[in-house]
Parts: structure tokens; sequence; C-alpha cells
């Protein structure tokens, strides 16, 4: 009888010592990843204003349209984040990702209409003109940059001691847009002598104006297989959902101020091109291969 209680008394502790051995759930996750966004196509830069008339005339209507394509190309970047579990299963993901595409687009052309008034020789009298004029342009160039700061739920699968695993994700992603966009068309119209009419075409690097954040959706996940004690490598898409995007544009600069005289100050080119939208396709895959830290 003593040695029956003495051996469920030991089989009862060494199960208790068993299951106090067994590896533990990791209580974070911390990600590095390098990441490549699939190239998009269908964004478009529209640009309407009214060039104006300097050095004599008075114009009547002035208008200027175009649609500048603008494609995006293969996007590299970085992903660093952190998924903070509170449970076996369950937990917050917390993530900040950059990267950098080049931009590309064939145009179609580029339409400029003036209606003015002028008082040509020899008898100077005050006459009504129209110019018009629609040019082809040239190909889209540039880089666009993303920076998104991601929050949202992470769910886990996988055991304390397997070797495989991986997460799943869904939340709010906040993406800031920049680069430059190459190349909207500025024309001015200079009344020279003789009431003679000089159209002045510049090409204009565009930039997204400061402080735009787009709210969009995301989902992703990933598998990932321990290499080495808290090491693991891994492979994931991530998903930005949503419609399209609408960022206003602002003139940065002249591509090349000598290219053409009478090459505009930045406050005139600001003063018509400023807010002109840029409409960016709002979903946007992307494919991850990185590193997980395991902690705890």
């Amino acid at each position: 009888m003593r040695l029956a209680t003495i051996l469920a008394a030991l089989s009862w502790s060494t199960s208790v010592w068993a299951q106090g051995a067994a590896p533990s759930q990791p209580r974070a996750e911390i990600v590095a990843a390098w990441s490549i966004g699939l190239p998009v196509s269908g964004g478009m830069l529209e640009a309407t204003y009214a060039p104006p008339l300097r050095l004599g005339g008075a114009p009547i209507e002035s208008r200027s349209s175009q649609a500048l394509a603008v494609d995006v190309g293969v996007a590299q970047g970085l992903d660093l984040g952190a998924n903070i579990f509170f449970g076996r299963v369950f937990g917050l993901q917390v993530a900040f990702a950059w990267s950098r595409a080049n931009l590309s687009g064939s145009n179609p052309g580029y339409d400029v209409f003036l209606r003015y008034v002028a008082m040509p020789p020899p008898d100077y009298v005050p006459r009504e003109f129209t110019y018009e004029q629609s040019s082809s342009w040239e190909a889209t160039s540039g880089t666009l940059r993303q920076a998104a700061l991601s929050v949202g739920g992470v769910a886990r699968w996988g055991g304390a001691s397997s070797r495989v695993g991986g997460a799943l994700a869904a939340g709010l992603s906040a993406t800031h847009t920049s680069g430059e966009i190459m190349s909207l068309a500025y024309t001015q119209f200079i009344l020279g002598g003789h009431s003679t009419l000089f159209p002045v075409t510049h090409r204009v690097v565009m930039v997204p104006a400061q402080g735009q954040w787009a709210w969009r959706p995301y989902v992703g996940g990933d598998v990932h297989v321990r290499v080495a004690g808290h090491l693991a490598v891994f492979g994931g898409v991530g998903v930005v959902l949503g419609s399209s995007t609408i960022i206003l544009t602002t003139p940065e600069r002249l591509v090349d101020p000598g290219e053409n005289p009478w090459a505009p100050e930045l406050s005139d080119l600001r003063d018509g091109l400023t807010g002109q939208p840029l409409e960016l396709p709002g979903t946007r895959w992307r494919v991850l291969v990185g590193a997980k830290v395991l902690v705890g």
C-alpha cells in the first residue's frame, strides 16, 4: 500500500515537472524583412490651369489640359515590426514599411488654347485672335517613395515546440507618399513686338504636397521556419486594400530652366499648378522575405 502511494506520488510529480519544462509560446516576434511591391499601372496626374499672357494683350480665355500617365514599377523596400501576443494565439501587430519605385508612362498630347485681344500694326486697332495647339509629350519618369505605419491584430499558428509556424494579420495602414514626377508642361504666352505671340513651354518637376496620409485596410500572412534557437526565417505576402488614392501635388522646380527663354519663377508655377491631383491605384501586393526573432 505504501509502495503504491509512493509510486503514484512520483508519477504525479514527474508529470508536473514535465509540463513545467515544456517550451512556452514566445511572447513576441521581432520582424525584419526585404519587400518587393508588384508593379501597378493606371495612375494619372491630371493638370488644368490658365496659361498666362505676358508683356501685353488682353486674355479673354486661356486654358491648358494634360493627363500624365503614372505607372509605378517594381518597388523595393524594408519592413520592420513586432507581433506582441497576449495569449497562445492572438496579439497586436505594429509595423513600419518603406519602399521606392521608378515611374514610367506613355503620354498623350498636351493641349493649350488662348483667345486674346491685341493691337497689331499697321493700324494698331484692337482685334481678337485665337491660338490653339496639341503637341506630343515625353514619357513620364521619376521616383515614388512611400512610408507606411500599420497597426492591427495578429493570430499565429504552430505550437511552441513546432519548427514551422506562421501568422495572419489585418488592420489599418497609414501611408505617406513622396518622390518626384517628371514632367508636367507649363506654358506662358509672350506677346512680343508687333503683337507677335510666342508660346513658351517648360517641363516641371511635381512632388506630392506635404502632410498627406492615406488610410487603408491591410491584410497579410507569413510562414516561418526556425533555423536556430529563437531565430526563424520567413516568407509572406501583404496587400493594402481599397479604392484609388488621390494625392495633391505641387511644383518643385523646372527640369531645365535654360531649355526655353522666359523661364517662369517658382511662384508662377505654384500659382498655376499647385493642387493638381495625382491618382494612384489603391490596391498593391507585396512579397516579403526576412527573419524573425522569437522573444520570451
